[in-house]
């Protein structure tokens, strides 16, 4: 009689799982900080940094848009004016 091959199985208690799960994920977290340049006593410094500045530019992005916004709403208006006043007879000359 051939016996079936068993699966591996590793049992363990729950507490060494969950020790075992956060080595693992503290092993895998410090890796994959390492593996982008953020392993060193800098790198909070560095985050923040960049946290500020990714701010800055949706700031500065932001405030363009309502820039282009106002003056396309001025020229607007001005090009409605300058048709209103040349409707009515009042036209612009040069000398």
């Amino acid at each position: 009689m051939k016996k079936e091959p068993q699966p591996d199985l590793v049992i363990l208690p729950r507490p060494e799982f969950e020790d075992l799960l956060e080595q693992a994920a503290c092993r895998g977290a410090r890796k994959a900080l390492h593996e982008v340049g953020l392993n060193d006593e800098g790198a909070a410094a560095d985050v923040r940094d960049l946290r500020d500045l990714l701010s800055a530019v949706r700031t500065a992005k932001t405030e363009a848009l309502r820039a282009l916004v106002r003056w396309l709403t001025v020229g607007v208006l001005l090009l409605i004016m300058a048709g209103i006043a040349a409707k009515s007879g009042f036209y612009f000359t040069t000398k």
